[in-house]
């Protein structure tokens, strides 16, 4: 693979569009590539970019609640993007949040409000998947697959860290220390002196110092800094004669310069750009802060990282291996979890499906992929204790870092979980959505049918629902239920707890003669 490239044979120029967009807690940045395929290789071709500086996080207070003026701005940026996007298929386009959304209290006040305005879902991704994806793009710009690499990325909300060989990121771990958060504690208007920059770079010391240890153990070849932060610092290192490459040397001498100056002002410092000059101070105090904790010599810059990640992630998409699958597979094999049993779960649920969401609503791939993860992953919980097991999944499912999956998503699936044994009750909330609840019910039904832990000869069964009555019959050979009479049982208490929420679920029993040879079976 090639990292975004904007010369390419002009025979390879007519791949479809696909679109990023990243909300980041200081910029936003909408990124359009064309994909191509050149000698089997998948390139990405860069055609179009538009940024906007919003400084989500400067709109968060003192409770983490993101103010109404930030949350204004961010939807009129938004609106700006939609028109570029207006022409894009779902699947063509991924939208993802990063630090600001995961700490902002309030997300589910302004969230949907932010989708609306841009047309499109928006993933908020955890801090490691943050950094997954950060190594996914440095990975597709760096031809160095036998070296082991250290890459750092600089945000306004948080820092990641990766160590990697080839496309395997080994460990992963985002820091909750950015540029915003230095800025406003120490370098507020502008005012610069050699105790703030003393004391800004002890503050990151001590939030970086968690994860130290780890990585030098891990150690590197080469050490890569990714982001825009760096990328500012790294010119501005070149224009000054600091050096060519970033080192704790060409630091020092920048912080002198800066705390000479006292205030950093426009065309004050030869190579800093004017959006620059309100964070970049925190930022050198954070690189610098790295450079002691980490003990790094040199840092070469790359100029691929998150979006680029992100794009590549899209294009591969069905052509290569799902992350996502990767994950499901892992947790099934670290939790014990009885892959034979789970795969029937799994099987079934997607037959219902079938019949159910789509015969009623148009569902996109995704949706069909959270429901055989969501079944594969319900029983992960038995590890820790059968007693309410899918409480445990779920809590699992909700709050782990699973490489590949947005925050949204695991949330979706931890619901699923939650709700798919035990009272509705506790899933009330989205009992609204009528997507879930088919969802809900097929992975319910599954259970209850699967519960002898056994391939059985299950029968034709036709399940249909009506969005309007908010009802579902579930049609199925009398002459099976009178031989299982423990699944009839169950199905019977079924009824009964879905009338509870106001849901009409029914049995509907046909005689085997009835019914044609040719008729649907889930076996």
């Amino acid at each position: 693979m090639h990292v975004l490239n904007s010369n390419l044979a002009p025979e390879a120029s007519h791949g479809k569009l696909i679109a990023v967009v990243d909300l980041g807690s200081n910029s936003f940045h909408l990124i359009v590539g064309r994909v191509v395929f050149t000698d089997g290789d998948l390139h990405i071709k860069k055609i179009d970019a538009v940024k906007e500086q919003i400084k989500l996080a400067d709109g968060l207070d003192s409770g983490n609640m993101l103010t109404t003026p930030y949350i204004v701005r961010a939807i009129n940026c938004l609106t700006r993007f939609s028109e570029r996007l207006r022409s894009f298929l779902p699947d063509d386009v991924r939208v993802v949040g990063t630090n600001t959304f995961r700490v902002a209290k309030n997300i589910g006040d302004f969230l949907p409000n932010f989708e609306k305005a841009l047309g499109f879902p928006i993933s908020v991704i955890s801090g490691v998947e943050e950094a997954r994806l950060i190594y996914k793009g440095v990975c597709n710009a760096l031809d160095i697959d036998g070296q082991q690499k250290l890459v750092i990325d600089i945000g306004g909300g948080s820092t990641e860290f990766i160590v990697g060989k080839g496309q395997d990121a080994k460990l992963l771990k985002s820091v909750y220390v950015g540029t915003s958060k230095i800025s406003n504690e120490f370098f507020s208007g502008g005012k610069i002196s050699k105790r703030d920059f003393d004391n800004a770079v002890l503050l990151a010391r001590r939030e970086i110092q968690v994860i130290t240890k780890s990585f030098r153990s891990v150690g590197w070849d080469l050490a890569y800094g990714c982001s825009g932060t760096i990328k500012s610092i790294s010119e501005v290192c070149q224009m000054n004669s600091l050096g060519d490459r970033i080192t704790l040397v060409s630091l020092k001498k920048l912080i002198e310069l800066m705390t000479d100056l006292k205030n950093l002002g426009t065309n004050q410092v030869a190579g800093l750009k004017t959006e620059r000059i309100s964070s970049f101070p925190a930022g050198v105090a954070i690189l610098t802060a790295i450079f002691l904790e980490f003990k790094v010599r040199n840092l070469e810059l790359c100029t691929a990282a998150l979006r680029t990640g992100v794009l590549f992630e899209i294009a591969g998409r069905g052509s290569q291996p799902d992350q996502r699958d990767r994950t499901v597979k892992r947790f099934l094999e670290q939790f014990d979890v009885d892959r034979v049993h789970a795969s029937r779960v799994s099987h079934l649920a997607v037959y219902f499906c079938k019949q159910l969401v789509e015969a009623t609503i148009q569902v996109d791939k995704e949706v069909k992929k959270i429901i055989h993860w969501t079944a594969l992953l319900s029983e992960i919980g038995h590890i820790l204790s059968h007693n309410a097991y899918h409480r445990h999944s779920a809590y699992v499912v909700t709050n782990s870092d699973m490489p590949g999956f947005s925050k949204m998503e695991q949330s979706l699936m931890g619901s699923l979980i939650l709700g798919h044994s035990g009272k509705r009750q506790k899933v009330a909330h989205m009992l609204r959505d009528y997507v879930f609840v088919s969802i809900l019910l097929c992975l319910r039904l599954s259970a209850i049918f699967l519960r002898s832990r056994t391939d059985l000869n299950l029968p034709a069964m036709i399940i249909r629902g009506d969005r309007e009555s908010k009802s579902f019959v579930l049609e199925i050979s009398k002459e099976w239920m009178d031989n299982h009479p423990l699944t009839a049982f169950t199905l019977k208490q079924e009824i009964r707890e879905w009338k509870k929420v106001n849901f009409l679920f029914s049995i509907s029993c046909y005689f085997l003669e009835e019914k044609k040879a040719s008729s649907g079976s889930p076996n």
